[in-house]
């Protein structure tokens, strides 16, 4: 399940990177249309049904908030980078309590969490090979990107592998209606 940012703040990350797609070499750039937070992965879902509920439940509880993306970063660090990504300028702390609220309402249901900390990230380009990406997070710079939205829902999404990439496709939306 994720978190998609809007068509227009899509455009400003777009618009963002082509600095960057000019230094960096080596790198597999992400379409924007596959642009999203990823706040658990799931793997293989035999039931869908309690997956569902338990995200309802969650989304039910969950007030939205506004967030923005900026400050480019790398993992597992910049200098032997895998994958290459957009973080949070503001409501990060929101997004990592989403995630928190979403792995604990999933564990019940043969879901565990990663046991990594949750970093508020959106990927845009990996590597096959580990390499040093320190002129492309320049390129990208530090600064906010795109305008501040309101995080209004979680979308529980179906990935597809391919020899072309991911596929996503949208399950189910869950609004957040929290006070």
């Amino acid at each position: 399940m994720a978190v998609r940012p809007p068509g227009d703040v899509l455009d400003a990350v777009a618009s963002a990177l082509r600095p960057a797609r000019r230094v960096g070499v080596g790198l597999r750039w992400d379409d924007r249309d596959k642009y999203h937070f990823t706040l658990q992965f799931l793997g293989a879902v035999h039931r869908v049904g309690p997956v569902v509920e338990a995200l309802a439940a969650v989304a039910a509880g969950r007030a939205p908030f506004s967030f923005r993306l900026g400050g480019a970063g790398a993992f597992p660090k910049p200098g032997r980078a895998r994958v290459l990504w957009i973080g949070a300028d503001a409501g990060g702390g929101e997004l990592v309590g989403l995630a928190g609220a979403v792995g604990a309402a999933l564990r019940p249901v043969g879901h565990e969490p990663d046991h990594k900390v949750f970093h508020p990230h959106l990927t845009v380009a990996r590597l096959k090979v580990p390499d040093d990406v320190g002129e492309v997070l320049a390129a990208i710079g530090p600064g906010a990107v795109g305008e501040a939205f309101t995080v209004d829902e979680v979308v529980l999404y179906a990935s597809r592998l391919s020899p072309q990439g991911s596929t996503y496709t949208a399950l189910e939306r869950f609004p957040l209606r929290g006070a």
